[in-house]
């Protein structure tokens, strides 16, 4: 979460990605994605991130600095086709589709240096199209539309194998309850997540950017089951009647940008209309967060930020919307396996070999714990 979300077949992360993504654990952090650097050949570009999106896209402007276009804005080599992908500039936004291309990726500490070597992977690549060929009212719209695709890698590539790995996404909690420290790395495919969540894709959905996906056992919030979905945004969410159910009490209000998650709103969950004048002032609280998985376990992610919204507001009252921010717990790592639709999610931060008991230090202890496996 093919696979909006790395969680959810992430987006991801995972969703997962997400993997599959793959926007994951702790509080609601939506300015903040996983960090990577993205590559064609020798050339790499900064401020690439993971996303659960089922696609990757490469931004106009890196995919000049990449070589895909040229100085006037047209595909250097013949693309593969167009395809209109939903965006934050306003509606569609019309895009050249390569397929097969070799894309580079440099996983990222969370202070932005380098973790590990970049690896290479083999996916299709989406690319705006420039302003004079979008749609829009005038030229601003049309540039607003260009600009609107950021550089990603979705969950087509976070659910890839890179040789013997695969990219992994590590959630570290810091002192800051509203903010998390996110970096990428690279997880053996020999690891086996602790935890394994099913999730189901659900193909109904109206853009290519964005996939939800659906837990088939639902989740708990505060020991009340629901039906839920995952998204490849970090708002998790749930209808008033609901959050009364679950007990969850409101601790403060914050506006639900419209722009910022124009997924949620293009995902058919709801019937409000956009406006980007006139964000939503929507109450929050704290709930408790239990995935069931497929041992008959749980994976407990707690306190999950979630926002309590308003009759009317999604066309369930009983539906349950977990965002990237409440599928994987902090300080534990997680990725989406594309071949058996399940997230894997392990304690530790996952990156380091060495660090096989995933306590985030090397010692004698990993020696004792791999002779213990083995």
């Amino acid at each position: 979460m093919k696979l909006r979300t790395h969680a959810g077949k992430f987006a991801l992360i995972a969703f997962l990605g997400l993997s599959g993504a793959l926007t994951f654990a702790g509080p609601e952090d939506q300015a903040t994605k996983y960090p990577v650097g993205i590559g064609i050949g020798d050339h790499m570009v900064e401020g690439g991130i993971v996303d659960s999106g089922g696609t990757t896209t490469i931004s106009f402007s890196h995919a000049w600095a990449l070589g895909l276009i040229d100085d006037d804005g047209n595909p250097v080599n013949p693309p593969d086709g167009t395809v209109s992908l939903g965006g934050t500039g306003g509606g569609s936004v019309k895009c050249h589709k390569f397929n097969n291309v070799k894309i580079k990726v440099q996983p990222k500490n969370a202070d932005g240096t380098n973790n590990g070597p970049a690896k290479e992977v083999t996916v299709t690549v989406y690319v705006p199209k420039k302003p004079e060929d979008q749609d829009g009212a005038n030229d601003a719209e049309k540039a607003k539309k260009t600009n609107s695709v950021v550089s990603k890698i979705g969950a087509n590539v976070v659910g890839a194998k890179f040789g013997d790995s695969k990219l992994d996404l590590t959630d570290k909690a810091t002192d800051d309850p509203k903010k998390n420290k996110r970096s990428t790395g690279w997880a053996k495919l020999a690891a086996v997540g602790e935890e394994k969540a099913p999730v189901v894709e659900d193909d109904n959905f109206e853009d290519e950017i964005f996939q939800q996906s659906i837990l088939p056992g639902g989740v708990h919030f505060n020991g009340l089951q629901t039906p839920a979905f995952v998204t490849s945004v970090p708002v998790t969410g749930v209808a008033m009647p609901l959050a009364q159910a679950m007990n969850i009490v409101p601790v403060g209000q914050e506006m639900l940008d419209f722009e910022s998650h124009s997924v949620l709103f293009l995902s058919g969950w709801t019937n409000v209309i956009p406006d980007a004048q006139n964000p939503a002032m929507l109450p929050w609280g704290y709930a408790m967060v239990q995935i069931p998985t497929n041992n008959g376990g749980t994976i407990d992610v707690q306190p999950v930020r979630t926002f309590i919204l308003p009759m009317g507001f999604v066309e369930s009252p009983s539906l349950a919307i977990v965002g990237t921010n409440g599928l994987i717990p902090a300080d534990h790592h997680g990725w989406f396996e594309n071949d058996t639709n399940l997230l894997h999610v392990s304690a530790g931060p996952g990156t380091c070999a060495a660090d096989f008991n995933g306590d985030g230090q090397i010692n004698t202890l990993d020696v004792l714990a791999f002779l213990n496996a083995w």
